[in-house]
């Protein structure tokens, strides 16, 4: 019902507005992109439901009790938990989360961990791949492994900050254990309610932001040459529906391929080329930055099939297997699992964390954590295969 309410406001949009840029800005670009994160709104409340009610029961604070001692192993709170779970929702609201670990130090630990929990927003991401280069039967228990190992990697990341970086003793576990009760509609109503409105608010600020200047970056500088030749071909065809699909997707390719972002792509190749990307995989990474969202969306324009391609399309799955080896699959999923969280999560990193200075310390981690493990599962899996 959502995507589709945006698709009759873009169609609506553009209707109103005529055939131009204003209107494909407005549409494609701010709509289209604050849509795309509003879809994953009825998941991020079934999500925030759930941990409302254990919260509310008094369960929450008694997981980050028993959790305590093995946390501590790793450099990492009891209370970090909390947070922690929250990540696998959406990290906006999970960096919010920390602010219940008084020491700066045990904050600053958690706020670099809670990335390293794939959000909702990776998920189509995994579907894809893992549907794409795995049986049906195994799908489920790869896409299982693919959430444990982030986490797992995070709290081995967490070990080697809590040596270096974040060296310090630790803050002992003091945390209020409420009684057992029965959740209050009232409260959780509330919990929920405020956290999908937070959700909300990062698509109309960061993500409207992002979306414009992907949009942007992805159509400009404009190909009129190109769009008058298309247009005559297009012309040609006029009674082959498939022959025009086929050519508006190439149009659509070219259009991208030697647009801003595609060139910045091409300029990147170098940097992922050990990990097995081609310039479309670097140029999805890229967007990702944005808004994981709109990877699948993206690798669909790159490969032809236009922007309508979801994670379930049994085209662009062909498309995938065709164009990426096994063993860059593999290594794209790490690097997506790892590096840097959307625009609007890290603008709140950043607000949590004290100042720019730490986001380009995330930047900086992340991307190397990423690269040197999407390195490694890049030749490990082509020794294996």
């Amino acid at each position: 019902w959502i995507d589709a309410f945006f698709a009759v406001l873009i169609d609506g949009t553009k209707a109103f507005l005529g055939d131009n840029q204003l209107s494909a800005v407005i549409a494609d670009g701010a709509i289209a992109g604050v849509g795309a994160v509003i879809l994953f709104l009825p998941n991020i409340i079934i999500l925030f439901l759930g941990i409302a009610l254990l919260e509310t029961t008094g369960y929450m604070s008694r997981v980050a009790f028993l959790l305590d001692g093995f946390f501590h192993r790793f450099g990492l709170h009891g209370k970090s938990f909390i947070p922690l779970v929250s990540g696998f929702g959406c990290s906006v609201p999970a960096y919010m989360a920390a602010r219940t670990l008084k020491n700066d130090r045990d904050r600053l630990l958690t706020l670099f961990i809670i990335g390293f929990m794939s959000c909702g927003a990776r998920l189509p991401v995994y579907v894809l791949f893992v549907g794409a280069f795995f049986a049906e039967e195994q799908a489920g228990n790869v896409l299982f492994a693919i959430y444990i190992s982030g986490a797992l990697i995070g709290i081995v990341a967490a070990k080697v900050l809590k040596m270096t970086a974040f060296k310090g003793d630790d803050e002992p576990f003091v945390m209020e254990m409420p009684k057992y009760r029965l959740p209050s509609a009232k409260l959780v109503y509330h919990t929920v309610s405020g956290k999908a409105f937070m959700y909300l608010k990062k698509a109309g600020t960061y993500i409207l932001l992002a979306s414009v200047l992907i949009w942007f970056a992805s159509n400009y500088p404009l190909q009129t040459e190109m769009d008058s030749v298309y247009q005559v071909k297009i012309e040609q065809a006029a009674d082959n529906e498939e022959q025009i699909t086929v050519l508006n997707n190439e149009l659509a390719l070219y259009k991208l391929e030697n647009s801003y972002l595609g060139k910045l792509g091409h300029f990147s190749e170098p940097f992922f080329a050990p990990l097995g990307y081609d310039w479309r995989m670097a140029v999805a990474l890229e967007t990702g930055l944005a808004a994981k969202e709109i990877v699948v969306a993206t690798l669909g324009i790159l490969y032809g099939l236009g922007e309508e391609e979801d994670e379930q399309s049994t085209a662009l799955v062909d498309k995938i297997k065709t164009n990426i080896s096994f063993p860059a699959a593999v290594s794209f999923i790490i690097f997506m699992m790892i590096y840097l969280p959307c625009l609007a999560a890290s603008m709140v990193f950043m607000r949590e964390a004290g100042g720019w200075k730490y986001l380009g310390y995330l930047f900086v981690f992340t991307t190397a954590t990423a690269w040197i493990l999407a390195f490694a599962g890049f030749h490990l899996t082509r020794i294996m295969v």
